[in-house]
């Protein structure tokens, strides 16, 4: 996951704390990562946990570079025999102290059971840091995972891959050099695509609506991206907002955005909140974001290693007065699922897509001595309503796994009955607002022009059409007399108006 989750309110869902003083002491980052976790970690581990983890993690790491065996004895299971253990060892193998704390840390952290407890490096924490207030090096589009599929889901503006004039949103990348990411989790994917600014690569690129494959060259840079974007859907008086990541800035630019939507002179009848990929942030920007939808209000619950349970309240918001849909999916994660959760217990918002992802815990980024740093778990939280969320995940209101019939299934809902979709660079539009897809929502095939199955069944409201790929879309014309194609250039629109 790309972010985590909370405390204190400063926290992220996380927090920063005060720096510790810098020290003599070889082994000192290892000294406080040991005590941080013993003291504070909510799995409440024991010493010689972390002791065996830890020796066990530099034997591994001697035997793999050095084939130098370091047998780890059960006798050592307390602080002071670690780090004479490791003292013995490091002179053995010359390593330098930074090199011994890091693998000693890391055999720590691992013991845990915990992805979300990690240790980073200063150049780490910068750019997880970035990464939370979606300021990074790039070339200058967001992806998300589909079908096992990596998807260029936008371009940002001003970008080398905007000025490459080439890609398009709703293209597959494929390469990285000669380096192939099908098959990659999104995680090994992001790893081989980043790297230093004014840096080249290759991509090979394939684009699905045209069936054909490419390759361009593209340079990263430095890129600072909007944390909050939309617009209104042409059709029905509805909003749409994606929020990228709760940074610092993410609820300043909802509140913009929601502003932006009451100028506009339309009366609003509703809100799409796309947090689809959304892997989380700012316990803070959480709160406030959600004092944008109601008044007064239980945020959430948590609990600490001691089971103490604490409230977090909404204070002095402002009710939003119209129906909200959020969408969702595997990669809504952390505050994400908090203020999914919330909206929905409080029956603000109902959750359309797939299950989230499951990121009930919170974590604080704790400054180390050397200029590294901690991030650690030290709560677990529940919606209003006591909802597990962590290792479970949400699940929605309404479950539609089609990417583009989700946002016409949250339409639906929202008693929007004039439609528009056409599918245009590579992209579905549904009523003005345009979303990448791995397919295209139109294909030609020998019967006649083709629509995505799903699609088509969420539009018309016929189960019977089903979730199969896709349909003959003539039958569907004739059957349905206020459903029209129009089809001008290559582009297909299709419109449709319920009663």
């Amino acid at each position: 996951m790309k972010r985590l989750s909370q405390w204190a309110l400063a926290v992220l869902l996380l927090t920063t704390a005060i720096p510790a003083h810098a020290a003599e002491r070889p082994y000192m980052e290892t000294e406080e990562v040991f005590y941080h976790v013993m003291e504070s970690h909510l799995s409440k581990p024991e010493v010689k946990q972390l002791v065996k983890g830890a020796l066990q993690s530099i034997s591994d790491h001697a035997d793999e570079k050095q084939q130098l065996k370091l047998p780890v004895s059960a006798e050592d299971d307390t602080l002071g025999e670690m780090e004479q253990r490791m003292a013995e060892w490091q002179a053995k193998g010359k390593w330098d102290s930074t090199t011994i704390n890091t693998w000693a840390i890391d055999g720590m952290l691992s013991t845990l059971n915990d992805p979300h407890s990690v240790f980073f490096t200063s150049d780490e924490l910068r750019l997880f840091q970035s990464d939370v207030e979606n300021q990074f090096v790039g070339f200058g589009f967001r992806m998300r995972m589909q079908n096992n599929e990596l998807i260029l889901r936008e371009i940002v503006p001003g970008s080398p891959a905007a000025a490459s004039k080439v890609l398009k949103r709703g293209d597959q990348v494929k390469k990285v050099g000669n380096i192939s990411l099908v098959g990659k989790s999104f995680e090994e994917a992001y790893a081989y695509l980043k790297g230093e600014a004014g840096t080249e690569a290759v991509l090979t690129i394939y684009r699905a609506s045209e069936n054909r494959e490419f390759q361009v060259k593209l340079q990263r840079a430095s890129l600072s991206l909007p944390e909050a974007e939309g617009q209104l859907f042409t059709k029905g008086g509805i909003g749409y907002i994606s929020l990228e990541t709760f940074g610092s800035d993410g609820a300043i630019q909802m509140r913009d955005k929601l502003a932006e939507f009451a100028r506009s002179g339309e009366p609003m009848k509703g809100l799409v909140l796309d947090l689809r990929d959304n892997g989380g942030g700012y316990l803070s920007t959480a709160r406030d974001i959600a004092s944008l939808f109601m008044e007064e209000g239980l945020l959430m619950y948590t609990t600490n290693r001691n089971g103490v349970e604490v409230e977090t309240w909404v204070r002095n918001g402002r009710d939003i007065g119209i129906p909200v849909r959020i969408l969702v999916n595997g990669g809504t994660a952390s505050a994400s699922e908090l203020l999914s959760g919330a909206l929905r217990d409080h029956g603000i918002a109902k959750l359309v897509g797939t299950k989230t992802y499951g990121k009930g815990s919170a974590q604080q980024v704790i400054p180390l001595s050397e200029g590294d740093a901690l991030k650690l778990t030290l709560n677990e939280y529940f919606t209003p309503k006591h909802t597990v969320v962590n290792h479970v995940g949400l699940e929605p209101d309404m479950l539609v796994e089609d990417y583009g019939a989700q946002v016409v299934e949250a339409l639906h809902s929202l008693n929007v009955t004039n439609w528009e979709l056409s599918d245009e660079n590579g992209d579905t539009v549904v009523n003005g607002v345009p979303f990448p897809t791995v397919d295209p929502l139109f294909k030609q095939a020998s019967d006649g022009l083709q629509i995505k199955a799903a699609v088509l069944s969420h539009l018309l409201g016929d189960k019977s059409i089903g979730e199969k790929d896709y349909v003959s879309l003539a039958p569907y014309l004739k059957s349905h007399p206020s459903l029209q194609l129009q089809s001008q250039n290559g582009v297909h629109t299709l419109r449709y108006q319920t009663h």
